[in-house]
């Protein structure tokens, strides 16, 4: 069974990449909100100085945890950058500039599906990196089909 896909990246392949990885990426911007709204009571208290770190806290959350996210679980992928793949047997191999040339099966921490692909980890490091498949990449549904249960029988379930 051979399986061949291939997509150009974007900005929100990444971005549900990271939400499945570090799921408190996908609640940051909620307790910012939050922080916000403490801040504002604190200021009708009259507590300027706990709402202004209120504030410093919201926006820390608000960009740090995206960010932390962004710099722990990497990608090569690249935006504009078409990448072409194979999955068979033995290896998953993935074409384009940066990108490893080949990875065993074995290499592969786990997989996810999201809404709009499949999240792939690799290597033994907790934070190791990253790669999305978005569901665009497959010409055909029974591809994707095949893909996934490649996955299963050389990776193991979802999760």
């Amino acid at each position: 069974m051979r399986v061949e896909f291939s997509w150009e990246p974007e900005a929100a392949d990444r971005r549900d990449a990271l939400r499945a990885v570090a799921p408190a990426v996908r609640w940051a911007p909620a307790f910012a909100v939050c922080l916000v709204v403490v801040a504002a009571v604190l200021l009708l208290a009259d507590n300027t100085s706990a709402a202004v770190l209120s504030l410093v806290a919201a926006a820390a959350v608000a960009i740090g945890v995206p960010w932390q996210a962004s710099l722990l679980y990497r990608d090569t992928l690249s935006a504009n950058q078409r990448v072409r793949a194979t999955a068979d047997e033995f290896a998953l191999r993935m074409h384009g500039m940066g990108l490893p040339d080949e990875l065993a099966w074995s290499c592969m921490q786990s997989w996810q599906e999201t809404e709009h692909g499949i999240v792939l980890r690799i290597g033994a490091r907790a934070h190791g990196p990253v790669y999305a498949v978005p569901h665009r990449a497959f010409a055909l549904p029974a591809d994707e089909h095949m893909f996934r249960e490649l996955l299963i029988r050389r990776v193991g379930p979802t999760g």
